[in-house]
């Protein structure tokens, strides 16, 4: 039996990945900082692993035996050492597959922070000669959900994009990809896919979905990035939070993650989810996993 680590397992795509690995009579190993919130969360069907990324011993224990792992942590300046200290205990165990998630402008030579962070993280894989699949999605669906309640009240769509368009993918088609990687139903070893959904939208139409859903007017308020930076610094949002939030626009006012692909359809033998109906599952809030803070602490 294939036996199986996921990391960052109380996040939005770890704790999806879990569940559905438990859905389908699987016994996740799962590596967690809060044992508490993880059995509260995903149950006891998950054999659960107490540490962080920081400690080399937790993250060694973690690896006992496993065949494959889903590599995900919250973006930090310190992600690549986090990371690297798995990737690195991987390489000294049994070389289980990674499946890695990464995202939006994940190249070396990234003007993203995070983007560089995890092509560097990516680096080190490949370096040490661990089979791997990486999975770059560009902007989750969810993150409009989190600014739901906002929208509802206000009637307005802030964001710092112009009139870019965004291939947007929701979490649960990640997640869902994930668990096709990790049982060895799809083998994808060696690959890295970008994920977006089929087709890439503006904030207008966003704001034009929203409207039908919400029976009122919303419009889409276009942000100066100097406004979004002032809105970002009044959250109290950590510098380089506020940084990489602001690098995210620029680099989709550049165009990137404009071009949708069919990596989730091929890879899951069914069309991605819509935009349209997920936002009218968060409307209608009958989906826990409407929205989450995409950046948590």
């Amino acid at each position: 039996m294939t036996e199986i680590l996921v990391t960052g397992a109380t996040g939005r795509i770890g704790s999806l990945v879990a569940k559905r690995l438990v859905a389908l009579n699987t016994t996740p190993r799962v590596f967690v900082r809060n044992v508490e919130k993880a059995r509260s969360l995903l149950g006891p069907e998950v054999e659960i692993v107490s540490g962080d990324l920081a400690d080399e011993g937790a993250v060694a224990r973690s690896l006992d035996g496993i065949d494959r792992v889903l590599l995900v942590s919250p973006v930090h300046p310190e992600q690549r050492h986090l990371q690297g200290n798995l990737v690195r205990a991987a390489a000294a165990a049994e070389n289980p597959l990674i499946v890695k998630i990464s995202g939006l402008g994940t190249k070396l030579t990234s003007t993203v922070d995070s983007g560089r962070w995890h092509a560097e993280t990516e680096l080190d894989i490949q370096r040490l000669g661990l089979p791997y699949t990486f999975l770059r999605p560009n902007f989750f669906m969810q993150n409009l959900g989190y600014g739901l309640e906002h929208i509802r009240k206000t009637g307005e769509v802030r964001a710092a994009v112009g009139e870019a368009r965004i291939a947007m993918v929701d979490v649960r088609d990640v997640a869902d990809v994930c668990v096709k990687l990790l049982t060895g139903e799809v083998d994808s070893t060696g690959k890295a896919y970008a994920l977006t959904g089929n087709v890439a939208h503006s904030y207008d139409d966003v704001a034009a979905i929203l409207s039908k859903l919400l029976v009122r007017d919303v419009a889409y308020v276009r942000q100066s990035l100097a406004e979004a930076r002032t809105s970002l610094e009044a959250s109290g949002q950590p510098d380089w939070h506020v940084q990489i939030l602001l690098q995210f626009n620029r680099a989709f006012l550049d165009g990137w993650g404009s071009a949708p692909n069919t990596a989730v359809e091929r890879l899951l033998g069914r069309p991605p989810r819509t935009l349209a109906d997920y936002l009218a599952e968060a409307v209608r809030e009958s989906n826990p996993d409407s929205g989450s803070n995409p950046f948590p602490s």
